[in-house]
């Protein structure tokens, strides 16, 4: 099966630790996302909820006449304290802190990192599982769902999530 993991473009507002918070994209988040997947096809679409993923799925699954599934467990990940908050107001020794042990350096009031990993995973299988049948699909998510993915097909420790880069509006392709 071949998956392709879609992070949503750039919002309103630029880089901020957004998690639930649901800023629209702007043209250029919309450009970016149909740049990546223009004269691609999938057998099925999923998404997250968050209008910064929801939109793009429903009018590409409109535009191709494919399947879309909307996911509640795809959501981003909540940053607690920290939600809409830009690097700048974070700090860039919190923020060092948490990329070198997010397991111990969460920010206050944020979502326990092993059960976002949980969530995420057990929705991706449950995905797969529901889909087997099928060739390719496309996730339109967030950085935190794909870092998520990714780090679990590439065999990566959960401490090292938040180091793996993953550009707005980027589509990277998993085959197995």
């Amino acid at each position: 099966m071949i998956v392709d993991l879609l992070r949503h473009g750039e919002p309103i507002g630029g880089k901020r630790f957004r998690g639930l918070q649901d800023d629209p994209l702007t043209d250029k988040g919309w450009s970016q996302m149909i740049d990546s997947t223009s004269g691609k096809k999938w057998d099925f679409i999923a998404s997250s909820p968050l209008d910064r993923c929801s939109k793009f799925a429903k009018q590409l699954a409109f535009n191709t006449g494919t399947n879309l599934q909307i996911y509640n467990e795809l959501v981003e990940f909540d940053w607690g304290e920290w939600q809409g908050m830009s690097a700048e107001q974070i700090g860039i020794e919190n923020l060092n802190r948490f990329k070198n042990d997010p397991t111990k350096n969460a920010p206050r009031n944020s979502e326990n990192l092993y059960e976002f990993n949980e969530r995420v995973l057990s929705t991706f299988n449950k995905i797969i599982e529901q889909h087997n049948n099928k060739t390719s699909g496309l996730l339109v998510v967030h950085a935190g769902v794909i870092r998520v993915i990714k780090s679990n097909l590439m065999n990566l420790p959960l401490e090292k999530l938040f180091n793996i880069k993953v550009a707005a509006g980027s589509c990277e392709r998993f085959e197995f």
